[in-house]
């Protein structure tokens, strides 16, 4: 998996005081009475394969909304504080939303499958 290489930071633009110092795609919702912003770092991608086979380049980053007040408590508790966010790009996008623990949850059991597909590799053989 190759890692996103951000430029030297006298490189970057000044960072809002207002966004977390992984923030890198800051995005304001102004509709009353529910300002929000929304914090994303920056995105790693993993090209996947989708149902007919092409390859699409999925994208895996931290996101957080930061929200007025009267809207904290609209979303799961765990998706309140800052979450893993997955997006695929197909036909018909697809946009995870995980908790810290379901992250890691789930990138244990994607790694077992690999493990055991490994396995089946080397004592299965194509028909």
């Amino acid at each position: 998996m190759d890692k996103l290489t951000l430029p030297p930071a006298a490189a970057r633009a000044p960072h809002p005081a207002h966004c977390p110092p992984w923030c890198v795609d800051c995005r304001h919702y102004d509709t009353e009475p529910h300002r929000a912003l929304l914090h994303r770092g920056p995105a790693e991608t993993v090209p996947m394969y989708d149902e007919g086979c092409a390859l699409v380049e999925t994208s895996v980053r931290t996101a957080f909304w930061d929200k007025a007040p009267g809207w904290i408590g609209t979303d799961p508790a765990d998706l309140e504080r800052p979450y893993v966010e997955v997006t695929v790009p197909t036909d018909f996008p697809l946009q995870l939303s995980l908790s810290p623990d379901q992250a890691r949850a789930f990138a244990a059991a994607l790694l077992r499958a690999a493990d055991t597909t490994d396995r089946a590799s080397t004592t299965t053989t194509p028909h």
